[in-house]
């Protein structure tokens, strides 16, 4: 079988990607590997990385784990697809007028603003990590006006901007988020400032642990946020 705590350090490898692109990548390496690893071993490996890094959908695939086989993957991996997809073509249609401040990197908002095609999205290069200059890359690959933004420089940018728009790896019952640190800073300069700050998160984003701050992850309390945008079918697998 495979080797001892092998899909927890390729977890902790994945040190750039937002939650869904770290499901996407381990989704592919478990299919690789289903005759190798044990399902409830790897639902327990994911669990003790989600106590480092909380991330929902990682959480609702180490519940499915416990009670399927790797070789049935393909069943959660369709289910978090379909609600993913709901939720992008929801969020596009919102902001393909609007210029917008996001920070870090995240599949699911680049999938939002490759659809939305917004006139300017500025990104904060988002330290410690860099993340938003991962995000500004893939955007101009897309051929879309894409501007990286030094952190210190969020409030002034925010004058040039209708709206703040980022992506969540944990959405609590309270509607509380956990996000890359320098989100809630964002959230408290965004109603300073009198501009919305909205959160795209679809249902496998959404958990009942409660939240706190870790190293590069901080909780962004609901009472700063605007809007939580989800999937308007709602519902998931587990």
């Amino acid at each position: 079988r495979g080797g001892v705590m092998e899909v927890l350090r390729f977890l902790k490898e994945l040190n750039t990607e937002g939650s869904q692109e770290v499901l996407e990548k381990l989704l592919k390496f478990l299919k690789v590997h289903s005759e190798r690893f044990n399902p409830r071993k790897v639902s327990k490996e994911i669990s003790i990385f989600c106590e480092e890094k909380p991330m929902a959908v990682l959480e609702k695939l180490a519940f499915f784990l416990e009670n399927h086989s790797l070789r049935e993957l393909e069943k959660f991996e369709r289910a978090v697809g379909k609600s993913f997809i709901r939720t992008i073509e929801y969020a596009a249609n919102l902001f393909k007028n609007k210029k917008i401040l996001t920070l870090s990197n995240s599949k699911t908002l680049l999938e939002v603003f490759r659809k939305a095609k917004p006139p300017v999205i500025f990104v904060l290069e988002s330290h410690p990590g860099g993340e938003g200059k991962v995000l500004v890359e893939s955007l101009r690959k897309m051929h879309l006006h894409a501007e990286p933004v030094e952190d210190l420089l969020a409030y002034r940018t925010l004058r040039m901007v209708d709206v703040c728009l980022v992506g969540a790896d944990y959405v609590d019952e309270s509607g509380n988020v956990l996000n890359k640190v320098g989100t809630t800073t964002l959230a408290i300069l965004s109603k300073e400032s009198k501009k919305p700050f909205f959160v795209v998160a679809d249902p496998f984003k959404f958990g009942s642990k409660k939240l706190k701050d870790t190293n590069l992850f901080e909780v962004v309390p609901s009472e700063l946020i605007t809007a939580i945008i989800t999937d308007p079918e709602g519902g998931t697998l587990c």
